[in-house]
């Protein structure tokens, strides 16, 4: 059992609140036949380091005073301090048969199921640790109360986290942190809550408020960057994985991690140098296949096509069976205007793996935008969309491939949904820009179109769509 927990919630030998407490305690040599001696007597064996003769006079107690949930408890405690779970919940669960709402027992019981329930491990044979957060958060409830205690909130708070009852750990675990702000675990695990609870803002502050008082956690500073990651703010997780990389140089995929954020941010230049800087300081295997595909996606992205297509051809030497470097290759064949070697390169990839969706859908697309082939790039996104339904990039090149063969009402339901899930998406767009004019939805058409001037910026002529706004405008 962790000691951390127990050492929180069952500090001994001070009398916590409930326990049995005599109006005149007997004196500490005396013989007597009251329970309240023996409970004095068992305390002070306890704090002498005489476990067993604390025991045996807190057995004497319970004897003289059988209805007793307190004593109980109180025994239920010593055990819990001794790492003795299974006596301490026997104990915990009698002084609770006697009377339900006795916090001190509850506590007791509520810890031990709490910290079991972490390792995965059975109090008693049988019993499924599954079970414990659940029986461990109705007792810590009824152990609270209404005050604050700081050690029971953030265990409490941990439960509540771990069975994703956001709104319930939220106030707890910000008591916790307001009052200990250096403590960095609570404020890591609010962040979780808050972010569970539908509050990324609030997470990004909390994390930005403990790594004020802790500048050195690595740990906080990999919790906010992955925050932004998740909710797509690409700049702020690359310059909170720079950080952390800072805090420590050598930590395996922060590197990649960092690369792919600074690639989503548009800030390729950056991330060609990270990977080259990474593979060069031999800190790296420099055959890793992600370090050499990431590395060939930014180059490409940078229009270095030669060192992307070198860089791909390595990473298809180092890994032959690596399918993303067949995927970077089309798509380097491609800037090239090589079509007919993206084709070959992707139906390759194909003929691999009829399932690779991403394949189906880079085909597609390429037959659609060239306007080649209309049929079977419409069976090859179907294909794509079978296996990953609802994806709004296919959405998108189905979408446009209906378009492409005038199939108006085909290609309204897949763009209409693939850009109101991708809005930053310029190309996407774009594509639904042009099927509102085509619609006669002028003034969509326009909205559509400002749209992609406000998006991303990949993939579009920025001149050739501020035109056909001025066309739809002179339409409506």
């Amino acid at each position: 059992m962790r000691r951390f927990l127990l050492s929180v919630l069952l500090l001994a030998p001070v009398v916590p609140a409930g326990a049995y407490q005599p109006a005149q305690p007997a004196p500490p040599n005396v013989e007597s036949g009251d329970p309240a001696y023996y409970f004095l007597l068992a305390r002070h064996l306890e704090s002498a380091g005489h476990v067993e003769e604390a025991i045996k006079a807190h057995a004497r107690a319970i004897a003289l005073d059988p209805g007793s949930a307190e004593l109980r408890a109180e025994l239920a405690g010593l055990y819990a301090r001794q790492d003795n779970a299974l006596d301490a919940v026997a104990h915990a669960e009698a002084a609770l048969a006697r009377d339900a709402s006795n916090q001190d027992a509850n506590r007791v019981l509520g810890t031990i199921y709490a910290a079991y329930a972490e390792r995965r491990l059975a109090v008693r044979q049988g019993e499924d640790p599954a079970t414990y957060p659940v029986r461990a958060i109705a007792a810590l409830e009824k152990a609270r109360g209404e005050g604050f205690d700081i050690g029971l909130d953030l265990v409490l708070g941990r439960l509540y986290v771990q069975t994703q009852g956001f709104d319930k750990a939220v106030p707890l675990l910000s008591r916790v942190v307001e009052s200990q702000p250096s403590l960095v675990d609570a404020a890591i695990l609010l962040s979780t809550a808050q972010e569970g609870a539908g509050q990324p803002a609030q997470a990004i502050d909390t994390l930005e408020k403990v790594l004020r008082e802790n500048p050195g956690s690595f740990r906080a500073q990999m919790r906010l960057a992955e925050i932004y990651e998740q909710d797509e703010q690409w700049n702020e997780a690359a310059n909170a994985l720079a950080k952390a990389q800072t805090l420590n140089p050598r930590a395996p995929m922060l590197a990649k991690r960092r690369a792919v954020a600074l690639l989503s941010a548009g800030r390729a230049p950056e991330s060609r140098d990270l990977l080259q800087a990474t593979i060069a300081s031999g800190r790296a295997d420099a055959k890793d296949p992600i370090l050499l595909y990431l590395l060939a996606e930014s180059q490409r992205a940078t229009k270095d096509l030669d060192a992307a297509q070198a860089t791909a051809q390595k990473l298809i030497a180092a890994n032959p069976d690596d399918v993303r470097a067949l995927h970077v290759l089309s798509l380097i064949l491609q800037d090239r205007g090589d079509v007919q070697g993206a084709e070959r390169t992707l139906r390759d990839l194909i003929a691999r793996d009829p399932m690779d969706a991403n394949a189906l859908n880079s085909l597609g697309y390429m037959l659609a935008e060239r306007g080649e082939r209309l049929d079977e790039a419409v069976t090859f996104l179907q294909r794509a969309l079978t296996i990953e339904p609802g994806n709004p990039s296919y959405l998108d090149s189905l979408g446009w491939a209906y378009f492409q063969q005038g199939r108006i009402d085909l290609a309204d339901s897949p763009l209409t949904e693939a850009a109101g899930k991708l809005t930053s998406s310029s190309v996407v767009q774009d594509h639904l820009g042009d099927l509102r004019y085509k619609q006669r939805r002028f003034k969509d058409a326009a909205a559509a179109w400002e749209r992609a001037l406000g998006g991303d910026g990949q993939s579009i002529d920025r001149t050739k769509i501020e035109n056909k706004i001025r066309e739809a405008r002179g339409r409506m």
